[in-house]
């Protein structure tokens, strides 16, 4: 529901956008002088994108293919008949140049709707291949300024709600490995385990996707600084994330072996369980993170618990005959160092 009504907030802002947008890029170029001022609000609708950034990468592919658009057709236009095989002629020798110069695939496609256009209005209004080129610009250039002014896109709340998502799923995860470790040993649960390490990992993904568009989001975006600084926070601490996913990952196989051989002792088992309590608070700790900062006493807590396991590992002997335990506190050493 809450998700839902995020999107609706997007889709609202963008109908406002786009028809004031529109109507204002139709004015100004009438102001300008165009007889097509259609085509003004033709780019605002094209060139609005989710981000900033990239309504202005569309924007001057959308310029860049006009341009090449009108330089290769406006000149034959008058000189050639009017039929869909010398379309077809003019958009295979354009866009083939197009992609010899190698240009983009979204200039690519500007190119031929501007060639189309330009052979189809061209011969009935001399100036539609200037006007093209000014209404576009003065479309891209409002459709631009509307976007980072007028509620600019802002992912950075979706960006935390996904991060605090993960931060629950894998705190979860590995409560449930101390559950597996302390209670249900001998039961065959480490396919659970592994099945729920699948949706970890999509989660994973999910968080390091919404942080990258969040991160989108924010460039050009002239009233969003503060939110910068706490998606560098996130940033930083989603490695911390994907260390955790990558030790439960490498675990599970060493538990799933151990298991079958059910070597695993009772002080064994309370001993692992009890690490895997620890690290489960540790994580869960990410969820209460809130605008990129955390609590002072929740962060000396997360502090504590990961230096009592660090101690206790530096005690642990070298690695011997027991290959399953030395296997789980090695790989806990190496989780604890990227912490």
């Amino acid at each position: 529901m809450v998700k839902t009504s995020k999107k609706n907030q997007n889709n609202t802002s963008l109908v406002w956008k786009m028809a004031l947008a529109s109507a204002v890029s139709w004015e100004a170029a009438k102001l300008a002088g165009s007889h097509h001022p259609y085509l003004a609000p033709l780019s605002v609708i094209l060139c609005l994108q989710p981000t900033i950034d990239q309504s202005i990468r569309f924007s001057f592919h959308r310029i860049a293919g006009t341009a090449i658009g009108i330089l290769l057709t406006s000149y034959l236009v008058s000189h050639l008949p009017m039929n869909g095989w010398m379309l077809g002629l003019l958009l295979l020798g354009g866009t083939y140049i197009a992609r010899w110069l190698r240009i983009d695939e979204t200039v690519l496609h500007q190119v031929a709707l501007t060639i189309l256009l330009v052979f189809t209005f061209e011969r009935h209004s001399k100036d539609y291949a200037m006007d093209r080129i000014i209404d576009t610009v003065i479309g891209v250039i409002i459709a631009i300024l509307v976007h980072m002014f007028l509620f600019p896109p802002d992912f950075t709340k979706k960006a935390a709600d996904s991060f605090r998502s993960l931060a629950r799923q894998l705190s979860d995860t590995l409560s449930d490995l101390s559950k597996w470790v302390q209670s249900e040993w001998g039961q065959g649960k480490g396919n659970l385990v592994e099945y729920k390490m699948n949706n970890l990992l999509q989660e994973l993904h999910t968080a390091k996707e919404m942080l990258q568009t969040a991160s989108d989001s924010l460039k050009f975006n002239p009233i969003r600084k503060k939110h910068k600084i706490i998606l560098s926070r996130y940033q930083i601490e989603i490695q911390k994330m994907n260390a955790g996913y990558e030790y439960i990952s490498n675990i599970v196989k060493t538990l799933k072996e151990w298991e079958k051989e059910g070597l695993l002792s009772s002080s064994d088992k309370m001993e692992l369980g009890n690490d895997f309590k620890v690290l489960s608070e540790f994580f869960e700790g990410f969820k209460g993170i809130q605008q990129g900062e955390t609590d002072n006493w929740k962060q000396k807590e997360q502090n504590m618990l990961l230096e009592a396991l660090r101690s206790k590992m530096q005690l642990y002997p070298p690695p011997d005959h027991k290959v399953f335990k030395d296997s789980f506190f090695l790989e806990t050493k190496k989780l604890l160092k990227r912490l």
